[in-house]
């Protein structure tokens, strides 16, 4: 029975408690929703600084410890709960997690960090033993928690399976070849067939090798990543091991995530009645500073200003953009020559731009909520968040063409078949030109009466919700174990 198979999630980060991106949010909501499908989930992350503080957590009295380099190295569990009474643990030891950042401060990285996350799956492995349900899988995120995969097999034939699941394949969690000093693994997980990456060790070359199946965030990305073009050097071990390899798409938690109850937002609409989107559209504009006529097309963007996240053509294409009378709100950060290169477009164009350097998840949600689009422009984009949250706030996507942009937003061609219309924009070549196009056939829609608006509602009514991802986790899961 379904029942029966208990499934525990190692992330290093899990939202609301830390999060960085995608990664917390679907560690945060796949076990929540797998354990109210029948596989009851439990979680655990790092302690870092002032998690403790954020919601009632208690001390289980467990004091555990895992061999490092000849070096016993303690750490204390704490338990919590996530909605829907998730359990979440939380492995407590202050020289690796009680630290300002999660993993690192400012641009640069913690130098220790291979160190710590050898520590932190170790430490998985040994509370897994002790939990009141052995769990029969472990489900391991990105490189960070790839250590899990071989430490399991090194457990023996009754430990539990292991899944893997890539977050970003851009992330390789490359350690020094002495690092094998720390992580303790027997001399044969390290070569050309394991751990080996040129000269140095890979983290996420381990959780790719040795799990029983690797899952990556979108159909189309599962493909991708098998190029040497998105394969990050890893291609052609991705190739070897194809036959593990899926792609389910992430999902979204509509009960966070609803225009109709969303307290965040200026006013609440829902796909029967847009007018509650017009007020956060004024609110929007007048919260950044937009001012003239509000009947202009306004698009929104939130993200790390990064290449990845296409802010190249951002820079490129700005002064053909604004030609289309176009606005456009970005909230984000990142990389320095980007915050300088917005930051310049912005004076240059105070009518039509704005730009807020850093990060607040309310006013993320004013920003969709009130933009009649979302620009999603990436170099490369395992699911992405941001096309799913518009779709269902009513935020139309203009998107290029790749990973779970791809498998998400159907490309608008005018003809509407039966059932829901294609929900947004899509353009392929990494080009400023082709992003141009994009944009401009997304703002000939806006200008044609009531066609906007007809694609925002039935886009509303689009399903990405977590209860389908979540049914080809357990199919996934059932598989695994069948074969064990």
């Amino acid at each position: 029975m379904t029942e029966s198979i208990c499934v525990l999630f190692a992330a290093s980060e899990v939202s609301p408690l830390a999060s960085t991106g995608g990664l917390a949010e679907v560690a945060g909501s796949l076990p929540q929703a797998l354990t109210m499908g029948g596989f009851p989930s439990s979680v655990v992350m790092p302690a870092y600084r002032g998690i403790l503080d954020k919601a009632p957590f208690t001390n289980t009295g467990l004091k555990l410890s895992v061999l490092m380099a000849d070096e016993e190295i303690a750490f204390e569990v704490f338990e919590g709960r996530l909605s829907h009474d998730v359990p979440i643990y939380l492995i407590k030891c202050d020289p690796f997690f009680d630290r300002p950042g999660i993993y690192g401060e400012g641009r640069t990285d913690y130098p220790d960090n291979p160190e710590r996350f050898a520590f932190f799956s170790r430490a998985v492995i040994e509370l897994a033993e002790r939990l009141p349900k052995k769990p029969d899988v472990i489900v391991a995120n990105d490189w960070q928690t790839g250590l899990i995969m071989p430490l399991l097999l090194e457990s023996g034939p009754v430990a539990p399976k292991g899944l893997f699941i890539i977050h970003n394949q851009g992330y390789l969690g490359l350690a020094p070849s002495t690092a094998a000093s720390y992580i303790g693994l027997p001399d044969r997980f390290y070569g050309l067939e394991g751990l080996e990456y040129y000269g140095q060790l890979s983290y996420l070359k381990a959780g790719i090798v040795f799990s029983q199946a690797v899952i990556t965030v979108s159909p189309t990305y599962a493909k991708e990543i098998q190029t040497p073009e998105y394969g990050g050097g890893l291609d052609g071990v991705l190739r070897l091991y194809s036959g593990k390899l899926h792609g389910i798409i992430n999902g979204v938690d509509y009960d966070l995530w609803s225009p109709s109850t969303d307290p965040n937002i200026a006013s609440n609409y829902d796909s029967q009645n847009l007018a509650g989107k017009k007020i956060c559209k004024q609110a929007l504009r007048q919260e950044v500073g937009l001012t003239g006529s509000d009947d202009k097309p306004l698009f929104g963007m939130v993200s790390r200003l990064t290449a990845q996240k296409g802010f190249t053509l951002i820079v490129e294409s700005a002064a053909d953009l604004f030609k289309l009378g176009l606005e456009l709100v970005i909230l984000g950060s990142g990389e320095p020559w980007f915050e300088e290169q917005l930051t310049a477009l912005s004076e240059l164009y105070p009518n039509n731009m704005r730009l807020v350097i850093g990060y607040d998840a309310k006013f993320s949600r004013r920003i969709i909520s009130g933009s009649d689009f979302v620009l999603v422009p990436s170099l490369y984009e395992p699911c992405g968040l941001i096309q799913l949250f518009g779709l269902r706030y009513g935020a139309v996507p203009v998107v290029r063409a790749c990973g779970g942009l791809n498998d998400t937003v159907r490309d608008y061609a005018g003809q509407h078949p039966t059932g829901l219309w294609d929900n947004g924009f899509k353009f392929s070549q990494f080009q400023s030109g082709a992003l141009v196009r994009a944009v401009r056939r997304a703002c000939e829609l806006y200008v044609a009466p009531g066609e906007w608006a007809k694609m925002s509602s039935s886009n509303m009514l689009e399903d990405f919700s977590w209860a389908a991802s979540a049914k080809a986790y357990a199919k996934l899961i059932r598989q695994v174990l069948g074969a064990a």
